[in-house]
């Protein structure tokens, strides 16, 4: 005679039965919860005032009278301002000028703080000191350092350079600029290119100095390929940062002399904040926008040629 155990199944509790669903809910509630500051920061600060800036940029808008819808006069008054023409090209200058010396620059340094040398924190820390320093008070001290009669200039008439006042010629006033602007940033980029050399592997180079390569062809045929989204990233951001530039040049030169520093950024702030004239300095701002949004792009369409093994 056999005995069969009957088995009696265990009810499963309905709040059981509902967990998967709730805890579904519950995390995506959390999601939204720290994506929603984040997304109200966006909408309030960023994406509401871009789209208050093309509704200006289509007005004519002043302190002296009520705001008046202007169509797109606006747009075709820039398009006849010799002014805004002469202001992008110095734009564009200062742009090459900053990303080429910049990123030079710092490749250049990191490789020096790469090296294993008595000293190399002291150098590391000087390079990148001034990175932290106030951009008011490093305008200003150059602004010194650079007066008619101030060391530097007395400096270079010492050697022959007769007259010599860097900031108020206007053959030399960009360029001094640019160089102010990079020693003011070209820590920030050294530090991030020395954290992409320390991660290419020591054994590759090696390899490459057993095959017989030189030093250039190491640097060009595999630590550039190997930093290459570090570069690219580095590439961006500098070319992106020196379009934005604005209180430096505003303390050293003002725009002057003869407008030869006179970027979009000072003219749109000339334009809304000399002579009020706010629909006119809204069109500076949304070409700006659309020129940085273009070279974003640009940049982010051509990075399978800069980045070599981006899947």
């Amino acid at each position: 005679m056999s005995d069969t155990s009957a088995v009696t199944p265990v009810a499963v509790p309905r709040a059981s039965r509902r967990r998967p669903g709730s805890q579904r809910r519950r995390e995506a509630l959390a999601g939204w919860a720290f994506v929603l500051p984040c997304a109200l920061g966006m909408l309030v600060f960023i994406i509401l005032p871009l789209l208050a800036v093309g509704a200006v940029s289509l007005s004519h808008w002043s302190l002296l009278d009520t705001p008046s819808y202007a169509g797109l006069s606006n747009y075709r008054k820039l398009l006849h301002d010799p002014g805004f023409f002469s202001s992008l090209s110095v734009t564009l200058l200062f742009t090459a000028g900053i990303v080429l010396l910049n990123i030079s620059s710092a490749l250049g340094l990191a490789g020096l703080m790469n090296l294993r040398l008595a000293g190399i924190s002291a150098f590391r820390t000087a390079v990148f000191s001034p990175v932290v320093m106030p951009i008011v008070a490093w305008a200003l001290v150059w602004k010194f350092l650079l007066q008619p009669v101030g060391p530097i200039n007395s400096a270079l008439e010492q050697v022959g350079a007769t007259g010599a006042n860097l900031l108020q010629t206007p053959s030399t006033a960009l360029w001094t600029v640019v160089v102010i602007e990079v020693i003011k940033s070209v820590g920030l980029n050294a530090v991030i290119f020395l954290s992409a050399l320390q991660g290419v592997p020591p054994e590759l180079l090696e390899a490459s100095r057993l095959d017989g390569a030189n030093r250039w062809q190491i640097f060009t045929r595999m630590v550039l390929p190997l930093i290459s989204p570090t570069f690219f990233l580095v590439f961006i951001i500098t070319l992106i940062g020196a379009l934005k530039v604005f209180t430096p040049v505003w303390v050293l030169t003002g725009g002057g002399p003869s407008d030869a520093t006179t970027t979009l950024l000072l003219y749109l702030y000339k334009q809304g904040f000399g002579f009020f004239d706010f629909g006119y300095a809204s069109v500076i701002a949304v070409v700006l926008f659309v020129l940085i949004l273009l070279l974003t792009t640009l940049q982010w369409t051509l990075r399978r040629r800069l980045v070599f093994y981006e899947d």
